[in-house]
């Protein structure tokens, strides 16, 4: 009822306040005061969830394709600059930016923009049976809405993406549409997130065998082939986390339960098992070790000491050579780098996230 006027439901919807406005429909009421009622439920009621739409777009990609992951930290990015233009009252600009980067994401993960006039019977519509905003009807109805074509000049106060970008609606600059713009994205995050995580999987397959072909390392000595090293470095955020935890909160480490933490995270990474060693394990401390697929030798170290202290005193070290370690770095430190933030040598260094 709400899609063929620009409404793309999706999980984030206000149930209460949607059955309310639901009733006002089947009750009569005008599309005009429909629209209203819904602009003041995302305006007034839950004004921090439409602040927030953009949000998943921040984690698709994660643990699978870095670079992929920040290109959508960038779109994130200037939505979150849409949504401060919408509640500054600054609609056209919203609406426009807006509009832009959902053609961007529909044609980078579905090969074809979202807004279509006429839609190939061979093309994905936007439907499945895992989320809300994938039910059938809902989507789609509101691709018709925006794919509205307008084809005179005139204040025509549409939600027509056709009217907005070629500049023949000049009336379009409302809090509705722009709402409705905004909560698209909304939509369209929730539906796209699994076909993000399949296609971040074929661009870091297809990277990854461009990259296999270099050799040598660049002006900071970074490894041209420099495969899995980012993902390496999120390995060891989260193993030492999971280790830290057990040291200090636990009963201390175990073999199998470090291990198996160790492979389900490479998993996740789409990190070799078969190159990843841990080296030594101890109550208090572990050494791991990991060939890259270039084929440096990336080792790390951890040791708590005295786990019941407050504060708890972390030492870490990291590893970064052609060669493994002879030692843990607590009995010979020669080689070893000590960590004291994130590590520092050339392979181990990460460009972080949100990287604009």
């Amino acid at each position: 009822m709400f899609a063929p006027l620009g409404w793309a439901f999706f999980g984030r919807w206000h149930l209460a306040h949607s059955r309310r406005v639901l009733k006002l429909a089947r009750d009569g009421t005008s599309t005009h005061e429909i629209d209203e009622a819904l602009t003041r439920v995302w305006n007034d009621e839950q004004p921090a969830l439409l602040r927030n739409i953009a949000t998943p777009l921040g984690r698709f990609g994660r643990s699978v394709d870095m670079e992929f992951q920040r290109r959508c930290q960038r779109r994130q990015l200037l939505i979150n600059e849409a949504i401060d233009c919408h509640f500054d009252g600054r609609y056209a600009a919203s609406i426009a930016l807006t509009l832009t980067q959902v053609d961007g994401l529909t044609r980078e993960l579905m090969g074809t923009p979202f807004f279509k006039t006429e839609v190939a019977a061979t093309e994905a519509d936007y439907t499945d049976d895992t989320t809300l905003a994938g039910v059938e009807g809902n989507l789609p109805a509101v691709r018709r809405a925006f794919s509205h074509p307008v084809y005179e000049v005139g204040s025509h106060g549409l939600v027509s993406r056709h009217g907005v970008i070629h500049g023949r609606d000049i009336s379009f600059n409302t809090e509705v549409n722009s709402t409705k713009t905004l909560v698209l994205l909304g939509a369209l995050a929730e539906q796209l997130e699994s076909r993000a995580d399949e296609r971040a999987g074929r661009w870091r397959s297809e990277r990854d065998r461009e990259k296999s072909a270099l050799r040598g390392t660049d002006e900071r000595g970074r490894l041209l082939d420099d495969r899995g090293l980012e993902e390496l470095h999120m390995f060891r955020i989260e193993f030492e986390s999971w280790a830290f935890n057990r040291i200090v909160f636990g009963n201390g480490l175990e073999a199998d339960a470090a291990l198996a933490c160790a492979h389900e995270e490479l998993g996740r990474r789409r990190l070799s098992r078969k190159h990843f060693s841990i080296a030594v394990l101890e109550q208090k401390r572990m050494m791991w070790t990991f060939r890259s697929p270039g084929g440096q030798l990336m080792a790390s170290a951890l040791s708590i000491p005295l786990p019941g202290a407050r504060p708890v005193v972390t030492d870490q070290w990291t590893w970064d050579a052609l060669h493994p370690p002879d030692t843990p770095p607590w009995e010979c430190s020669t080689g070893w780098t000590p960590v004291t933030d994130v590590p520092t040598t050339p392979n181990w260094a990460f460009r972080g996230f949100y990287d604009i």
